[in-house]
């Protein structure tokens, strides 16, 4: 069951930053999934549609814009309680240089986070990536799995990265998605996103064929609900009887969430876990209770009614000069034996 973290905009780890920087290599692990709201440079790419990023663009993309946006990242993810996470799955990055220039902002510079990235075949080049810390992460392998879906109007979309890793000497299978937008509404999306649902669901199951006892995160915006047909039936995941144990469902039934939609909080950010990560008491483990929302009023504002809502950096074409539409998710994986 997720939990929930609120706090005020002065919310800090008593750490140093270099003490932040050091990054464990042992107890708790942090995991981090971001949905960056369009981390775009500021330079025109002619093979896909980023026009609109540019500082000639509708948007008014500057450099200024560009280097806040990342510091503002930056912050966000040094501000998660402990230590940095070992591992940040992020999705709507344009390329891998702007994932570069991340790394290179001065609370995250002495991580030595490495990345794994791909251009996707997303019109706009919006991709989903990961950092991880080499030092606690080995990165065996990793795979950009392509899905082709039933639109007839455009078949991309973004592929589902798959990382095979070791952490402190124990395997874990990872798969970050950013699955189809709800754009065109959720009923005439929805078969978009079974697509990529089933593609999931085939590549999990061919890893337990081979590794029964497979410890399997998933993460990701799924642009679905932990209830709707693409998640809870297909994938299969739900709570503690279902095949995998979703860590969201809790925050969809007390109307909580990561996305600010229509006057009310959406699930649309989650982790995903195979059952032999969950409690197992020994090596690499979550407990139900593990994964977190991460709500503050440093990545927040406040509504006419008082209510805090994700600080983005656009609303349509109004620059708000925040940090994105989403907030971030977090979960604590024990790595003690």
């Amino acid at each position: 069951m997720a939990g929930f973290v609120a706090c005020g905009a002065s919310c800090k780890n008593s750490m140093s930053s270099s003490d932040k920087n050091s990054l464990d290599t042992g107890g708790d692990f942090t995991v981090m999934f971001y949905n960056v709201e369009n981390l775009f440079d500021v330079i025109d790419d002619p093979n896909v549609i980023d026009e609109d990023f540019t500082p000639e663009g509708k948007l008014k993309w500057t450099n200024d814009r560009y280097q806040l946006k990342l510091s503002r990242l930056a912050d966000v993810i040094d501000t998660l309680p402990g230590l940095l996470p070992g591992i940040v799955g992020l999705c709507e990055v344009e390329n891998r240089a702007v994932l570069e220039d991340l790394i290179k902002q001065n609370k995250l510079f002495n991580s030595h986070y490495e990345i794994v990235h791909k251009d996707s075949p997303d019109e706009r080049g919006i991709d989903v990536a990961m950092l991880y810390n080499p030092a606690i992460v080995k990165v065996s392998s990793f795979n950009y799995i392509s899905v082709t879906l039933p639109n007839k109007e455009d078949t991309r979309t973004r592929d589902i990265l798959y990382v095979n890793a070791l952490i402190n000497g124990e395997r874990l299978h990872l798969f970050l998605n950013h699955w189809p937008s709800r754009g065109k509404g959720q009923v005439e999306s929805e078969p978009n996103r079974i697509a990529v649902a089933n593609v999931l669901k085939s590549e999990m199951q061919n890893i337990e064929a081979k590794y029964p006892d497979a410890k399997i995160l998933v993460m990701g915006d799924f642009n679905d609900y932990p209830d709707n047909k693409s998640l809870a039936e297909v994938i299969g995941a739900g709570g503690e009887k279902s095949k995998y144990f979703n860590f969201m469902l809790d925050d969809l039934q007390r109307k909580e969430g990561s996305y600010f939609y229509k006057g009310e909080w959406t699930v649309l950010d989650q982790f995903i876990a195979s059952k032999s990560l969950l409690n197992s008491g020994k090596g690499l483990h979550a407990n139900m209770d593990s994964a977190i929302i991460f709500k503050t009023e440093m990545i927040c504002f406040k509504d006419k009614e008082g209510n805090l809502r994700p600080n983005r950096t656009y609303v349509g074409e109004d620059y708000k000069a925040g940090y994105s539409d989403h907030l971030p998710i977090y979960i604590k994986l024990a790595t003690f034996k």
